[in-house]
């Protein structure tokens, strides 16, 4: 009997071993996100967590968790201003605005950019935080891709409507989330 239940504890603790690792989720604005893609790059670690059922070539929405540390010694500020100065080398007549944060170790700044040929536009909120003598940063996307269709006229006056009504909030709600922790290991979205 004691041979059947210590072969029994074994089997569940090979199953749970065995059981598939429980991906982290980010929350926003009602929305829950799933993890698409996670990566340790140059500058640190890359998040990307996107709607159920959308995948990281086409998306409506995005949320992004990053880490810095070798971001030493510079602020949430300048890095916001960092941000800024890079999207407009690459998009001179995209609107942005830096913001002040709730917390004033914090900087958030957001964004709108157009692809080349204007097939996408894509909204952006960036907020920095000291993250131990680095930085962390958390970002909200919002896509809009142009058709084709008789409709697109109309798409891209719904975009730029949903883009002005909701930019301020988005920022406040931006400042306001609940960042999740980096995930610091390898995962891409089969």
């Amino acid at each position: 009997m004691r041979k059947l239940f210590i072969l029994f504890c074994l089997a569940g603790v090979a199953l749970g071993a065995c059981a598939p690792e429980k991906l982290p989720s980010a929350r926003f604005d009602g929305q829950e996100y799933a993890l698409a893609f996670s990566a340790r790059e140059q500058a640190g670690f890359v998040n990307e967590y996107l709607l159920p059922g959308e995948d990281l070539e086409n998306y409506s929405k995005m949320v992004g968790v990053y880490s810095f540390p070798q971001m030493k010694g510079i602020s949430a500020q300048q890095a916001a201003e960092q941000m800024a100065r890079l999207m407009q080398l690459k998009n001179p007549q995209a609107p942005f605005d830096i913001h002040n944060s709730t917390d004033k170790e914090a900087a958030l700044v957001d964004f709108l950019v157009f692809s080349p040929g204007g097939s996408m536009a894509e909204y952006n909120v960036f907020k920095y935080m000291p993250d131990g003598k680095g930085l962390k940063a958390v970002q909200f996307v919002a896509r809009w891709y142009a058709t084709q269709s008789k409709d697109a006229l109309k798409n891209a006056r719904d975009f730029a409507q949903t883009y002005l009504g909701n930019r301020q909030e988005w920022v406040k709600k931006v400042d306001s989330m609940e960042v999740p922790g980096v995930y610091k290991r390898e995962y891409a979205l089969e």
